[in-house]
């Protein structure tokens, strides 16, 4: 799963690298481009996940030769990694509904409650005071306006 995860990971950090060079401009008129910043990120997001990727396969070998070949059953440990992006997908289908805030608060809630696993109370005091922190900063002090949820909100 790990392998998996990782090999999804390098193909958009390449994607990343590709958009970066190809369509923004990398370097334009003796300086860096939009494209700059994209493009050295993602060759060190890839370089780190082809460091994770060979470290799987060493470690994928390696049990194979010293285990006898038996069933793969997959467990709940097992899609563990997949979590946050589950989690983060959601978070962008609620963003779209609920707005920046009810999103941010909901998130920020469930991720403490459930994840985190921190008490009801403590998760619903952090939860308010993080939402109410960077709404009145943004909002408030800096002036710029969140994007609203189809409801107005």
């Amino acid at each position: 799963m790990e392998l998996a995860i990782n090999l999804i990971i390098f193909l958009l950090a390449g994607y990343w690298c590709q958009q970066g060079l190809m369509v923004y401009s990398f370097w334009n008129k003796n300086q860096p481009g939009s494209g700059f910043i994209p493009v050295i990120f993602s060759v060190i997001l890839m370089a780190f996940t082809l460091m994770l990727i060979l470290k799987e396969i060493r470690k994928i070998l390696k049990n194979r030769s010293h285990e006898t070949r038996q069933a793969t059953v997959l467990s709940l440990s097992d899609l563990r990694p997949l979590l946050p992006v589950v989690y983060t997908l959601a978070a962008i289908v609620v963003f779209r509904f609920a707005g920046v805030v009810v999103s941010m608060f909901l998130t920020s809630f469930v991720w403490l409650l459930c994840i985190s696993k921190v008490r009801l109370a403590k998760s619903l005091i952090i939860s308010v005071i993080l939402t109410l922190m960077v709404y009145l900063i943004f909002v408030m002090w800096l002036r710029i306006p969140f994007p609203r949820s189809i409801f107005g909100f």
